[in-house]
């Protein structure tokens, strides 16, 4: 059971935070939801907390003391603006054009 308590209430406000209209129905489906996501995340963070003060995610993944291997920040050239631009299908300028998606 989560700490949480997602009542009729909290989902109303959340829907509202999001803009979005539910019914009755659905409120009473996300606060189904909304309540088993939370216990899963306090799962989760239980696990964290009896893994120890010295477990560090960097680590994790392989033996204890590993990190992942850098490499040397090096300068390398880059394209000019016009071969850049060759394969643009629309250009403004020396910008690449796109399609509009908001109005």
């Amino acid at each position: 059971m989560s700490k949480i308590q997602v009542d009729r209430e909290l989902v109303r406000k959340v829907a509202d935070l999001a803009q979005l209209s539910l019914s009755e129905q659905e409120i009473g489906l996300y606060q189904e939801r909304l309540s088993k996501v939370l216990s899963y995340v306090e799962q989760l963070d239980s696990v964290h907390e009896s893994l120890g003060k010295d477990w560090r995610p960097d680590t994790a993944r392989g033996a204890p003391g590993a990190s992942t291997p850098e490499r040397a920040d090096t300068v390398t050239g880059s394209l000019s603006v016009e071969e850049a631009m060759k394969q643009a299908p629309a250009r403004i300028g020396t910008a690449f054009q796109v399609p509009r998606i908001l109005e």
